[in-house]
Formats: structure tokens, sequence, C-alpha cells
């Protein structure tokens, strides 16, 4: 697989780490890690690359969002094994591709929609 098509651009949010809008973050998924890195001039701002290991994702899953900037209507959150910290990914982008290719990759990937609270839509 070519390294772009494992590459997403978009924004992301983590507590005490980044909150960043798209196109300002590339997030690049590989079996190993998640890796989250600044763009652009945000570049100069940042202190990433940040990287989580495949090990430390405990779940993935697409939160719906209504936001009033379309055409974002889901977001990709990666929970990981400190409960304390959440990453938030988002694009104007569809969220399959990503879920599909974090799925091929063992990553924890739970396909039930979430509600904006991260709650299972049922």
């Amino acid at each position: 697989m070519r390294r772009r098509d494992r590459e997403f651009i978009g924004g992301a949010y983590s507590n005490y780490k980044v909150k960043a809008g798209p196109p300002w973050i590339r997030l690049v998924v590989t079996p190993k890690q998640v890796e989250f890195h600044a763009r652009g001039l945000a570049r100069l701002f940042s202190r990433g690359p940040w990287l989580i290991s495949r090990e430390q994702v405990r779940q993935v899953f697409m939160k719906r969002t209504h936001s009033f900037f379309p055409p974002r209507d889901a977001d990709v959150v990666f929970v990981t094994t400190d409960p304390s910290v959440w990453w938030t990914f988002w694009s104007p982008s569809r969220p399959e591709p990503l879920l599909l290719l974090l799925d091929e990759y063992g990553y924890a990937v739970d396909w039930t929609p979430h509600n904006w609270a991260g709650l299972p839509i049922e």
C-alpha cells in the first residue's frame, strides 16, 4: 500500500495535546501506530508529531456531529488506554475509508455510530 493511501487531512483535538482545525493536521495510519502531524504554519507552533501505538488504542468509533459548518457530519474518536486522553479527528471527507483502514490494520473499530456524547446510537 502506498503511503498516500494511509494519510488523511483534517483537524484534531486531544485534551492537553492539540487543537487544530482542517487542514492543519495530517493523520498517518500504520499497522503499529497512529500519527498526528501538524501541517503548514501549524508546524511552527506545535510540539508534534503525536504518536499513539496500536497497543494504546483501546477503541475507535465514528461519532455523529451536527455542525453548522458543512460538510462535517462525523468525527473519528480514538479511545486510549489512558481514560483521560481521547483523540478526535475530523475531516470534510467521509470517515469510512479511515475506519476501514484501521480495521484492516487490526485496530478495535466499533462500527456502531455514536451520538455527540460518545454513546452508541441504537
